[in-house]
């Protein structure tokens, strides 16, 4: 005969001389804990060695790879559009644009000129 037993989830795992136990939980329907949650209760104990713990540990593994490659993306929640902000005036107002600007060409630079030495500095009145 088969055997069915539901868990909500694996409460704790104690390792205690080489003996592996996992505690499995479901949520009570009647008992709550002080912020009104459901209170987990313990409700089914698997012992194993630790060889048979880590080849299950690895069927674990297994299927959470499965379900993360075969996982239907999730929606994502879209938040709403923030209403525009308003703009501040500008000083000077702003000069009208053209239908098609040409950007500015920069200054010529003079060719292979050296620089200027800056001008002797004076020593202050007395």
């Amino acid at each position: 005969m088969e055997q069915h037993i539901y868990c909500d989830g694996i409460g704790r795992i104690a390792i205690i001389g080489g003996v592996v136990r996992l505690d499995l939980f479901t949520y009570s329907p009647t008992e709550t804990d002080a912020n009104g949650n459901p209170r987990p209760v313990l409700s089914h104990r698997i012992v194993m060695g630790t060889e048979g713990f880590v080849r299950s540990s690895e069927k674990v593994v297994e299927a959470v790879q499965f379900l993360a490659r075969n996982r239907a993306p999730q929606p994502q929640a879209v938040p709403p559009p923030s209403p525009p902000r308003p703009q501040a005036p500008q000083w000077p107002p702003a000069q009208p644009t053209q239908s098609n600007p040409t950007p500015a060409a920069p200054p010529p630079q003079p060719a292979n000129k050296t620089p200027e030495p800056p001008p002797p500095v004076r020593p202050p009145f007395p």
